[in-house]
């Protein structure tokens, strides 16, 4: 992997200038899920400093006092960049290890959950529901971050902790507008869950790990007191630690809600957002409604209503996820990609129950072929933001087979 300098610890103002002022901030919330001091709040889908409303946006009292910057750690847009954690992800790990396009895996395969409950709510092939219901029925979660249908406004989700299998399968399904789904990482700390699944997209995953990785060191100085120390490293840690697995959803980006929802769908197409139950992505955009009709857009035209957010990011395949998982190149199946121990033997443990059926990746070839150039892409599109902070991008981009 091709190496680069980066600033060890990154500031407040690092992040408050060369990510959210450049305009590459992803609005995962991350910051503002381990802010420990109330410096900066989640207001219009962007962290904003709300403790000083004389100073600058980008000044933090604490920051440029006693020291913290715990915010700036979890940034997945600042260094380092989602290829430059992928030794640490997988160091250890028992299974074989493979290399490719789409990261460092152990297997790659088709599979399709059998549960019809999951089946006729799901996206595609249910996988990710049939992972965090049987997680959720063998105990081995008490809890699952995902993203649900907001009842008081359609087609936006919400994060939520799911606490049981009835709201794990009610949340099945992807909007393709952005849902910041590290902010309920808050609400499984709240609802005293100890084990929690975390679903969401690349750019979800990467603070998360940023998070249970990084080193509390930093966080000590000769002066600090011992209870800053403990409530700065705290709120670093808090928020991940009941974190037991991690799902990435495959993704090149999400749609501007104002954009497509409001402007394309319900304003020029004429169909109300509270009778859209679904929608897909499969070379153009499907657009399910309550009465058995699917609306179709154009995915050159729906790409221009993408979130320009998104051209930061070089993670398709959720490459530090525990397992990966999407629809790419294929209808009513998952293509779903192993790559830690833990994510290998829980799969591994629905295909011996039975509760998911199976197919091997050379019959979904094409889907191979798109997930390979998605991948690519994305790894070669993030552009050197202020300071030269890009993504490292991997070098080597092999099929799974010449791993």
């Amino acid at each position: 992997m091709e190496e680069s300098l980066y600033k060890e610890t990154p500031t407040f103002k690092d992040m408050m200038n060369d990510v959210v002022a450049y305009g590459s901030c992803c609005e995962c919330g991350s910051c503002v899920l381990v802010c420990p001091h109330n410096v900066i709040e989640y207001i219009d889908s962007k962290p904003k400093q709300t403790a000083k409303q004389s100073a600058p946006f980008d000044y933090c009292g604490i920051s440029e006092g006693i020291g913290c910057d715990v915010c700036a750690q979890v940034c997945p847009r600042l260094a380092p960049r989602e290829f430059q954690l992928t030794d640490k992800v997988f160091a250890g790990q028992q299974g074989t290890m493979h290399g490719g396009g789409f990261g460092r895996y152990q297997e790659i395969f088709a599979a399709r959950a059998r549960d019809p409950r999951i089946l006729a709510k799901c996206q595609d092939g249910g996988v990710v529901t049939a992972l965090l219901v049987h997680a959720m029925q063998t105990g081995r979660i008490d809890g699952a971050i995902v993203a649900a249908a907001d009842r008081d406004r359609p087609c936006a989700p919400l994060p939520v902790c799911a606490t049981s299998v009835e709201e794990i399968i009610a949340a099945a399904g992807s909007w393709y507008t952005y849902c910041p789904n590290d902010l309920a990482l808050q609400q499984a700390v709240d609802k005293g869950c100890s084990k929690v699944a975390f679903v969401g997209v690349p750019c979800q995953v990467t603070p998360v790990r940023k998070a249970a990785l990084r080193d509390p060191a930093f966080i000590r100085s000769g002066t600090k007191k011992d209870k800053i120390i403990d409530r700065q490293t705290r709120s670093l840690k808090a928020p991940v630690e009941p974190i037991a697995l991690q799902i990435g959803l495959l993704c090149s980006e999400v749609f501007d809600f104002q954009k497509l929802m409001v402007g394309k769908i319900q304003d020029e197409l004429g169909i109300p957002l509270a009778d859209v139950t679904k929608f897909n992505v499969k070379g153009e955009v499907l657009v399910y409604r309550d009465n058995g009709d699917v609306a179709k857009i154009d995915l050159r035209e729906a790409q221009q209503y993408a979130r320009p957010e998104c051209h930061h990011c070089g993670d398709f395949s959720a490459e530090l996820a525990d397992i990966s998982c999407g629809g790419v190149g294929s209808m009513d199946w998952t293509i779903t990609i192993t790559r830690s121990d833990r994510g290998r033997l829980l799969m591994q443990e629905l295909i011996d129950a039975g509760l998911v059926e199976v197919r091997p990746i050379e019959d979904f070839e094409n889907s191979l072929k798109v997930l390979m150039r998605l991948a690519r892409r994305q790894h070669q599109r993030v552009p050197v933001g202020p300071g030269g902070a890009a993504a490292v991008r991997p070098s080597c981009y092999r099929s799974p087979r010449e791993a």
